[in-house]
């Protein structure tokens, strides 16, 4: 028999059916977030230059943008970068439940209250086990032909945190070094070893001549140069954290969760080496490997467990069978920016994620049931909302368990 409901009870209904999918999918699944907050610093502290200081106004309008982005988020952990006072970041973080709190680096003080070289941090609203930064292998850094003084342009952050129904996972917060040209400042990728003790300019490196450059020629080298000694900087920071991982990840056997700032595209060659697979490597180095008796099969096994993925793959690749979702490569192709440059968008903030987070391995522990990037504050922006809000659009992963 039908019966008859009416407008109010219905809502009442849709209300309580709403709040209980939400109690459950609370205890069920996990939303990890990345956030580049754009020169978080408390005044009177100024960023770069003493002309850089928040007002009392703005810096209230900065902080309380991500209060409300993660008290409608929601998010049970988030990656930081470019937080130069962490303890206000402390605070709201512990507001919206997110009450552990990460950070193993502090900003570099260059004269009086000026600021340079902000650091990343985590909130959790689960407990960190253990934190700790995450150093380049002296061998290694040697091996491959860099400076003995070889350091990653912001220290990676390791938090390993005790997930529900997971067990602990290992986090690390990145922020790889940026396409500026830095020629002058930081030269030491490309620096010959008699000019070890120098800042490395073109008037250094260059042979004596008669004709002097002209500032555009100079300018243009500069440029052409310094974007390639970044380049390479990020990428020996890539490869060397994917050792790192992959050393923690054979004594742990921990999941593993990278996120933050890349500051490169995952399809530009600078940060191959997080992304490699089993299937690009030569035979011939398998076989020097003393792996060559392996069948295919048991070879892309042994590789998986070390294989990172990028959520927004894996969340594609776990929903294709959704009609919504169902058309990846139109998906891949209109991939929301993260960033802009005029009006040109980037892909530079990503979240990668082990072998337990992906629905077509078989030991997978969850699985990607969503991705958001969110780009309100840079493709519709509102003034008096975000004015101070942050030039990076947060991402956002949320995974289920697998039953």
């Amino acid at each position: 028999m039908a019966h008859n409901i009416d407008v109010d009870e219905l809502d009442s209904i849709a209300v309580a059916v709403e709040h209980n999918d939400i109690a459950q999918m609370r205890v069920a699944n996990i939303k990890i977030a990345s956030i580049n907050l754009f020169n978080f610093i408390e005044p009177p502290l100024a960023y770069y230059d003493f002309e850089n200081i928040y007002s009392h106004g703005q810096w209230q309008k900065k902080c309380q943008w991500l209060s409300e982005f993660l008290a409608h988020r929601q998010p049970d952990i988030v990656g930081f970068q470019e937080v130069f006072s962490p303890e206000p970041l402390k605070r709201i973080a512990s507001e919206q439940g997110l009450v552990h709190f990460a950070v193993i680096d502090a900003p570099t003080l260059i004269s009086d209250y000026i600021y340079r070289s902000p650091v990343v941090a985590l909130a959790s609203r689960y407990p960190i086990v253990k934190i700790s930064s995450v150093e380049p292998d002296a061998r290694l850094v040697a091996a491959m032909g860099l400076s003995s003084e070889f350091t990653f342009s912001r220290k990676v952050l390791r938090a390993t945190i005790e997930v529900p129904h997971i067990g602990k996972c290992d986090f690390y917060v990145v922020h790889f070094k940026s396409k500026r040209a830095g020629l002058a400042l930081e030269p030491k990728l490309i620096e010959p070893k008699r000019f070890e003790h120098q800042p490395l300019t073109l008037d250094s490196l260059a042979p004596a001549a008669s004709m002097k450059l002209h500032s555009e020629t100079q300018l243009l080298t500069e440029q052409a140069l310094g974007r390639w000694a970044s380049t390479m900087q990020r990428g020996a920071e890539a490869a060397l954290l994917f050792n790192s991982i992959l050393v923690r990840r054979q004594e742990s056997k921990y999941p593993v969760i990278v996120m933050g700032d890349f500051n490169d595209s995952l399809t530009m060659g600078a940060l191959d080496a997080l992304m490699i697979q089993g299937e690009s490597i030569h035979s011939n180095d398998i076989k020097a490997a003393g792996l060559g008796h392996l069948s295919d099969a048991a070879l892309a096994a042994v590789f998986a467990q070390y294989q990172l993925k990028d959520a927004y793959e894996l969340c594609l690749e776990a929903n294709q069978q959704d009609s919504l979702t169902g058309n990846t490569a139109y998906h891949r192709e209109h991939r929301a920016a993260t960033h802009y440059y005029g009006p040109k968008g980037s892909v530079l903030d990503y979240i990668l994620l082990s072998s337990e987070f992906d629905a077509s391995h078989g030991r997978s522990l969850a699985q990607v049931v969503d991705y958001q990037t969110c780009d309100r504050h840079l493709v519709r922006p509102e003034y008096e909302r975000d004015a101070y809000s942050t030039d990076h659009a947060p991402v956002i992963v949320e995974l289920a368990l697998r039953s």
